[in-house]
């Protein structure tokens, strides 16, 4: 039986980096992505708001190996720009939100699934994707108007992806505030959330990264979508 193998979008720092960590830990074979440069096995440079990269990332999983177990799209961008100010949300910048949040995990799962499928001969972890969304695609209050609309666009492919691509299960993940720096808060900020979050905790990558390892043990779940953000949003 061969290792089960993850390539996980997005996954230099933050909730990526915590989800291929967990991954390891779990004796998979983690395929990870980023825009930096990195000395590390098994890593692709790629800038997912181009095409080219995008396909450069597919090339590299169909040369290099012979399956995939689960695909990870966790890559994301955005911007903090108040919804007032409809001139700062440029079509420049809606169509990079769109390209990175939206477009290519559907490429990379509609392009990766012949090797997403070929995994059960291998080993016994059954195909997955998981899209890590956002509450913001929930609530439709993000870092801006576009951000909130890819993340429920995200959403909502979740839930047709796990139709159109059976057997491979789909789910979604829709953190709420979760401390990295994607989008930089000041630390006065995250106090006064925890205050105000039921379970008096503010949310870690680790949290999230555990919550996508379960979805992969549990086999009777797809095309759904996870809301994990302490309770903040009821």
């Amino acid at each position: 039986m061969k290792k089960p193998i993850a390539l996980v979008t997005g996954s230099t720092k933050g909730i990526g980096k915590a989800i291929a960590e967990k991954f390891e830990e779990k004796n998979f074979i983690v395929i990870r992505n980023g825009k930096s440069k990195q000395n590390i096995n098994n890593y692709i440079q790629a800038d997912l708001s181009k095409s080219k990269d995008v396909d450069k990332i597919i090339k590299y999983v169909e040369k290099k190996f012979l399956y995939l177990n689960v695909l990870v799209n966790n890559a994301g961008f955005t911007k903090y720009i108040e919804y007032k100010d409809t001139k700062k949300l440029t079509q420049d910048l809606i169509d990079k939100i769109f390209k990175v949040n939206l477009f290519a995990p559907y490429h990379l799962s509609v392009n990766l699934k012949h090797l997403l499928k070929q995994s059960k001969k291998f080993n016994s972890i059954n195909p997955n994707i998981i899209n890590i969304a956002s509450i913001a695609g929930v609530s439709g209050f993000g870092s801006n108007i576009a951000y909130s609309a890819s993340k429920a666009g995200l959403i909502t492919m979740t839930k047709s992806l796990s139709s159109a691509l059976k057997p491979i299960r789909v789910n979604a993940i829709s953190p709420g505030l979760i401390e990295t720096n994607f989008v930089k808060f000041p630390k006065e900020y995250y106090v006064e959330m925890k205050k105000k979050t039921p379970v008096g905790l503010v949310g870690q990558p680790k949290d999230v990264a555990k919550l996508a390892y379960n979805l992969i043990e549990n086999k009777y779940i797809t095309g759904q979508n996870f809301i994990i953000d302490g309770g903040s949003s009821l």
